[in-house]
């Protein structure tokens, strides 16, 4: 019997073992309350074999984009549409979330005392920002996982390998050959995704609790209703009417990556399998996804907007704020202007959050209300910025005929 069971288990495909997974640790968290917190190592170790996989892929993956797309005319080309398709995905994520929030309401006529004087970390100037980009430690950059300052030195080095012609034919075969082994090790480390979500959702579950969650059910709701829309109404809508692509068969092609996303709360740490997905279960050139999945990680946070988006209502009803048009468009461009800045900072949802706040005068009492939620909002903000990413990487890929859809139609194979 217990030999059938684990051939069952074998049999099934990898994103069926982590709905399981998940659906198993939330039950066992709900059980055991509190010492579900027992298991938490188990999550822990595979988050952290996950961070071990960030900076070889990121970097690896940049650079093979690069030497894969010489051509600088073709580079430009790509960085206008990704840049178009960041901003227009953006708005509209924002929009759907400040719509739904003021719609569902969520705060209205609830009575909290609340800390006015909140103290939320500084967002950086526009020239510090602008100054950070390229990493004065190259070293530092890959021992913090600097996302953006990796991305940067990268294209540095992929340009330079490329620029520096035969002579460069050895590295550039190293790096060929280097990105197929971190390729591998990355499948291997995924291996033991359903175990490391299994602790993570029952953890996560037993430390909240379902009677911690109610009294914020609404914004939760808001968060999570806004999230759904844009994916069915934007991302399904745009594939099928403007890439002629099959909605039903790009959700099932990232199912693994939007999965992990929800659970790991982390686009970055995702950015392994979702390179994966994009290659294998979308027919994306290795090229693109290699260069723009990276990218989006720090520019293109859609679920980020929307998180923004539903606190700031949320807070504004908390305090008996009425919100007028001037305040939305105000709101409108803060959110996408910070979010899309928000890539390489630590704990950014709350500190930008702040700053989008204080951009139309709202007191900052409700973040602290806020980030004890924080865990189970960002869940489904992340997975909703991990769909974007593939969404717009797709788009992209299409536009520019590099997406193959014999790979794209096919039945998705197990990862």
């Amino acid at each position: 019997m217990q030999c059938k069971l684990l051939k069952r288990w074998a049999a099934l495909e990898t994103w069926q073992k982590i709905l399981f997974a998940m659906a198993s640790g939330i039950v066992l968290g709900l059980i055991l309350g509190d010492k579900a917190t027992y298991i938490k190592p188990v999550g822990t170790l595979f988050i952290n074999a996950i961070k071990m996989m960030i900076v070889p892929v990121v970097f690896t993956a940049i650079v093979c984009a690069i030497l894969s797309m010489n051509d600088p005319q073709k580079m430009r080309r790509i960085g206008i549409k990704t840049l178009a398709l960041y901003i227009t995905s953006m708005t509209i994520a924002t929009i759907i979330g400040l719509t739904v929030t003021t719609y569902i309401a969520p705060g209205a006529g609830l009575t909290l005392t609340l800390n006015d004087h909140v103290v939320v970390g500084q967002m950086p100037s526009v020239m510090e920002a602008v100054v950070n980009i390229i990493p004065s430690n190259v070293f530092n950059a890959f021992s913090t996982a600097n996302i953006l300052q990796l991305l940067v030195f990268a294209i540095f080095v992929g340009v330079a390998i490329n620029l520096a012609g035969p002579k460069a034919a050895l590295i550039k075969d190293f790096f060929i050959a280097l990105s197929a082994v971190v390729f591998k090790l990355t499948a291997i480390v995924m291996k033991f995704a359903p175990y490391g979500i299994f602790a993570l959702l029952a953890t996560t579950v037993g430390e909240f609790g379902i009677h911690a969650l109610l009294p914020l059910f609404k914004l939760i709701l808001a968060g999570y209703l806004s999230c759904l829309l844009l994916c069915v109404i934007f991302y399904a809508g745009t594939l099928r009417f403007f890439a002629k692509l099959k909605p039903s068969h790009f959700y099932k092609g990232i199912a693994h990556a939007f999965l992990l996303g929800f659970s790991s709360s982390s686009s970055t740490a995702t950015l392994p399998v979702s390179v994966r997905c994009a290659e294998e279960n979308l027919g994306v050139s290795k090229g693109i996804a290699g260069f723009l999945l990276p990218l989006g990680t720090t520019l293109n946070l859609n679920g980020l907007a929307i998180y923004l988006s539903t606190a700031t209502v949320f807070a504004a009803n908390i305090y008996g704020i009425h919100l007028g048009f001037a305040h939305y468009l105000t709101l409108l461009i803060s959110i996408v202007l910070t979010s899309m800045g928000a890539g390489g900072i630590p704990g950014s949802a709350i500190i930008v959050m702040g700053a989008v706040m204080s951009s139309i005068g709202l007191p900052l009492g409700a973040i602290p209300l806020i980030a004890g939620i924080d865990r189970i909002i960002d869940m489904g903000m992340t997975a909703t910025n991990v769909a974007g990413d593939l969404f717009a990487t797709t788009m992209i890929a299409k536009s520019e005929k590099e997406l193959d859809e014999v790979i794209y139609n096919r039945p998705v194979v197990s990862n």
